[in-house]
């Protein structure tokens, strides 16, 4: 049956068709759908959006763990036996997975928007489940292998919490859109009151959390302690070659407060400078001594030290991304860097009136100064300098110092304890101390020196909690802050975090109006009919297939009857047919004006006419029915 009806006319929407065709590998019009989303399609979405949370967590904890990348970079090159920016590389991964995350949420998102079907492309699916994997696979070794790490992630929370809710709640309230709008297609009630409760739940305890926020940059002015000093953390050694004089000389010329450095005792009773319990690292021993690359460094003679370059590896191998910055003339002078002994330290710190704070590594039992501190003593006497610049790191509080140095503790102890010591200073990892001991430490004049500390935001924090002095391998850019990076006074705090709560209630309340409003006034769309029959019109289109197929069978049981009494009749009358058969096959003969009238009835059933059935009596030769 030919059926005039007008073709529709469709137009090319090509921002859809790249939405799904990036997401579900559907590039044709017809191949996308709006039916209802399976629970395959759910599961995929929670699973990406979990992978999504995830990643996006870990590449804050990556971004935050910034602060201590030399000490990742140092551990793979020892696990490794090479040296790369590992630090660069798995910062350059996470980013790349959190891209295409990033962009499959947002095709997702935009799936949903439009209402159409979220389906995702296994191979995606595939990935998906990769980075997953990936994830909890870098989280546990990051637990394992730099446990303290997840300390510095919860004061990088504390740090900006007032600006994590005041994200958090704007995040919500613009995706409010969607979940409304989804909210609103949930057919039972009991789900809807379920997930309302979940989400006003949700919505609730953020615009109540900075009740439970105590950031220490939310403070008064008059309340801010002074700037934390800068000690360089052997030497300027973020910007120049660590434990080398240039080092040092950098550092001071970024005004630091003193320096901290390593000290070991040479075969002869000589004490340098020297962190790692080889040359390896630091030197070019594998040029000089290629057959003793292992040996303990405390095993070598002075003049066998002296014979070491301790500057050109920082030039080769650039470990802290900074060499960009160095000029030449000053590379030519990391050339040519030695290993610097004590003594030429402590003369230079006397000349500059700084502090130093030095770690004494005990050289192994066949040196024959082991467990011998008299070239330390007299390497300090012989400088010159005033001892209570020499901050001598104890290894227990209870030892009684026989020379004037300025003691210093390495763990936490009441401030009344050291207070009976004579102690005033303590130098501890940031891991081992929290915020209100230093606090503490303040309020009694007990100075506190943190490392290691080398980003702006990480010094902020100590500055605002009263920390006396920070070791940094970045002192040349430490040094130059002004100001905490970010502080804000209490009473504005209050005012923006209820100011941005009651304008996100506002706003919500008006999408849910809006959503409600929409879901109303749905208009019966037919391109979206058309795009969508199979799926919304399963069951109609069920039962008008089954309705066809009986009026097909009704029809082949009838046009049969029909032809049957057109024979009979051919048989009892004997008459010529006509030309036109009125729509019976040529093959068959018909005999009579009853065969005629019988076709006649059955051509005007087909075009939807009822004719009931005539006596052939009633019909004259020429055809005519006589009424």
């Amino acid at each position: 049956m030919v059926t005039h009806a007008k073709l529709q006319y469709y137009r090319h929407n090509y921002g859809l068709v790249c939405i799904t065709g990036l997401l579900g590998c559907r590039w044709h019009r017809y191949k996308q759908s709006l039916r209802d989303n399976r629970k395959r399609d759910f599961c995929v979405f929670g699973f990406m959006s979990l992978t999504f949370l995830f990643l996006t967590f870990l590449l804050y904890v990556i971004l935050i763990s910034r602060n201590d990348f030399d000490d990742f970079n140092w551990f793979m090159y020892n696990f490794l036996d090479g040296w790369a920016p590992y630090f660069i590389i798995l910062l350059s991964v996470i980013c790349v997975l959190f891209t295409y995350l990033a962009i499959l949420m947002l095709l997702s998102l935009c799936h949903i928007i439009h209402g159409h079907q979220l389906y995702v492309h296994p191979v995606h699916v595939v990935f998906i489940f990769i980075c997953l994997g990936c994830c909890i696979a870098g989280t546990i070794g990051y637990s394992k292998l730099w446990a303290t790490e997840w300390f510095l992630i919860w004061l990088s929370l504390k740090a900006i919490g007032p600006f994590l809710q005041i994200g958090c709640v704007i995040l919500m309230t613009m995706v409010s859109y969607i979940i409304i709008g989804q909210w609103f297609t949930l057919s039972k009630w009991y789900l809807q009151m379920f997930w309302l409760c979940v989400y006003l739940s949700v919505m609730v305890g953020l615009y109540i959390s900075p009740l439970f926020i105590d950031s220490p940059c939310v403070v008064a002015t008059s309340k801010l302690p002074p700037k934390p000093h800068i000690i360089g953390h052997r030497g300027a050694s973020g910007i120049a070659p660590e434990n080398t004089m240039i080092s040092f000389e950098v550092a001071e010329q970024n005004g630091v407060l003193g320096f901290e450095t390593d000290v070991r005792i040479s075969f002869d009773g000589v004490p340098f400078l020297l962190h790692d319990k080889t040359f390896e690292r630091t030197t070019n021993i594998a040029n000089v001594f290629p057959d003793l690359i292992e040996t303990e460094a405390s095993m070598f003679n002075i003049s066998q030290i002296k014979e070491l370059d301790a500057g050109s590896w920082f030039i080769e191998d650039n470990p802290m991304m900074t060499l960009g910055s160095v000029p030449q003339e000053r590379r030519k002078l990391y050339a040519q860097q030695k290993v610097p002994t004590l003594l030429e330290l402590l003369k230079f710190v006397n000349k500059t009136g700084m502090v130093i704070m030095f770690d004494y590594f005990n050289p192994p039992k066949s040196n024959p100064y082991y467990s011998d501190m008299g070239p330390i003593h007299n390497a300090i006497h012989e400088s010159g300098i005033d001892p209570k610049k020499v901050w001598w790191l104890l290894s227990d509080a209870d030892i009684v110092m026989s020379e004037r140095y300025t003691p210093v503790v390495r763990e936490y102890l009441p401030p009344d304890v050291l207070r009976e010591k004579h102690i005033n200073h303590i130098n501890i990892e940031f891991s081992s101390i929290s915020l209100e001991q230093i606090r503490e430490y303040w309020s009694h004049n007990i100075s506190t020196n943190v490392y290691n500390v080398n980003t702006g935001w990480f010094l902020s924090l100590l500055w605002c909690v009263g920390t006396y002095s920070v070791s940094s391998d970045n002192c040349h850019t430490l040094s130059h802050l002004e100001n905490p990076i970010w502080t804000l006074l209490p009473r504005n705090y209050l005012i923006l975090w209820v100011t941005v709560d009651v304008l996100s209630a506002i706003v919500i309340v008006v999408i849910f109006i809006v959503r409600r409003i929409h879901k109303q006034g749905t208009k019966y769309s037919p391109e979206s009919q058309s795009l969508n029959w199979e799926a919304q019109s399963h069951q109609v289109q069920q039962h008008r297939s089954h309705q066809r197929m009986d009026s097909y069978r009704r029809n082949k049981r009838a046009m049969k009857e029909k032809l049957l009494m057109r024979d009979v009749a051919s048989e009892l009358f004997d008459v010529e047919p006509e030309v036109d058969d009125l729509g019976i096959e040529s093959n068959y003969t018909v005999q009579s004006t009853d065969g005629r009238v019988m076709a006649a009835t059955f051509h005007q059933d087909r075009n939807g006419y009822q004719t009931s059935y005539q006596d052939p009596s009633r019909i004259h030769s020429d055809g005519i029915v006589n009424l």
